[in-house]
């Protein structure tokens, strides 16, 4: 399970709920100041509930769900928690100079970087060195450039 994915199933539980990762560890917070329970964002397995809340965890809110989506985190290797990065490839100069992926034909274009469901415009390393071996995408990879998109969460 993914950090995002942790997040959005937690808030649809609870308007009360927030999360913090600014320790690196996934925390939930409870009613804006309770830091009810975190998964820890160094060691798998480990998730622990506020020690002074343990007894009245249970009447928090979902509490048995919140447990079962954290639970899953927990057990969720390290790395496969972060989204990986996106790019763009920067193919030439000026606005529409970016590498589209054409979804329904897998045909290469040049146009802006607005992805929709038809176009492809971020990729991942895995998938650029995937799209550096087709024969018909006709790149000089040693001269486009690499922009990181920004995260859609």
């Amino acid at each position: 399970m993914k950090y995002s994915e942790a997040e959005k199933q937690i808030k649809t539980l609870s308007s009360e709920y927030e999360i913090d990762m600014s320790d690196g560890d996934f925390n939930v917070i409870y009613n804006r100041n309770v830091e009810l329970i975190y998964v820890d964002g160094y060691e798998r397995y480990k998730l622990d509930i506020n020690s002074y809340y343990k007894e009245s965890f249970s009447n928090m809110p979902f509490s048995s769900m919140l447990y079962m989506i954290l639970s899953e985190l927990a057990m969720t290797p390290l790395d496969e928690r972060v989204e990986e990065k996106k790019h763009y490839v920067k193919i030439c100069d000026g606005y529409s100079g970016y590498l589209n992926i054409d979804n329904f034909t897998g045909k290469m274009s040049v146009a802006n970087m607005s992805e929709d469901n038809r176009f492809k415009t971020k990729f991942t390393d895995k998938e650029i060195e995937q799209l550096k071996q087709r024969d018909d995408i006709p790149l000089d990879w040693n001269k486009v450039t690499f922009e990181e998109a920004e995260d859609e969460s």
